[in-house]
């Protein structure tokens, strides 16, 4: 069996390369894609993600995948992922240490072609500024407010107003929402929000939620603030 040791060095996005360091497969097996393998010893089941306890001889390992059916004691091979730390699952309720987003995975050393894909990975968009005007919230603070006091806002729940401008659904058990309120701080007017509320484009919103600073999730999609956790007022 193949090490997935290596997998723990790895945060990168999909279709980016592995780690110079990782065991991969003759690349002469060319159907098949996979660079781990593990025995899976827990399942957990939910509406969107299939999580599985894998291990080798040496590491026990935590990953999600697109849901299927998988038992334990099978073996389960799969491709690079996104870890990500300290993730809770509010559906669980329960927070793992660290579990990585698989892109691909299956029973099968071979046919790839035929598994599941996993809900789509965060991609930072482009984002274009729109001409608007949405009134403060009450106890809340404006878009550009929040950039010129980062350090002041960081870890601490605000509110913040704002027209949803893109959404994305169950992206690492969370939906993504950007929002803009007309206002505009050294060129910063988008607000990145991760709740499990949902919203339809264009619609005028307030979430409330923790605000964290300076996070990076790997490969170049980093946001110097992201409001997390959050959920929507009235």
């Amino acid at each position: 069996m193949r090490t997935i040791l290596t997998l723990l060095s790895v945060v990168l996005f999909i279709n980016l390369s592995s780690c110079d360091d990782s065991k991969k497969r003759p690349t002469t097996t060319a159907v098949s894609d996979f660079d781990y393998s593990g025995v899976i010893k827990e399942v957990i089941q939910t509406s969107n993600y299939t999580y599985c306890l894998v291990a080798d001889d040496n590491k026990n390992l935590w990953i999600a995948i697109a849901k299927m059916d998988v038992a334990v004691g099978q073996t389960l091979y799969f491709n690079q992922g996104l870890e990500m730390k300290e993730f809770h699952s509010k559906e669980l309720d329960r927070t793992f240490s660290s579990v990585f987003f698989v892109q691909k995975a299956s029973t099968e050393p071979t046919d790839a072609s035929i598994i599941p894909q996993m809900p789509q990975q965060p991609v930072k968009p482009k984002i274009e500024k729109n001409e608007l005007t949405v009134e403060k919230a009450e106890g809340g603070i404006t878009i550009a407010e929040l950039y010129a006091n980062k350090a002041k806002y960081a870890n601490q729940k605000v509110k913040v107003r704002g027209k949803v401008t893109k959404f994305n659904t169950a992206i690492m058990g969370k939906n993504w929402a950007h929002i803009q309120d007309g206002t505009d701080y050294d060129g910063h007017f988008d607000l990145t929000v991760t709740t499990v509320d949902e919203v339809n484009i264009d619609a005028v919103v307030t979430f409330e939620g923790i605000i964290a600073i300076d996070k990076d999730f790997g490969s170049g999609y980093s946001y110097s603030i992201i409001m997390e956790e959050a959920i929507i007022v009235k």
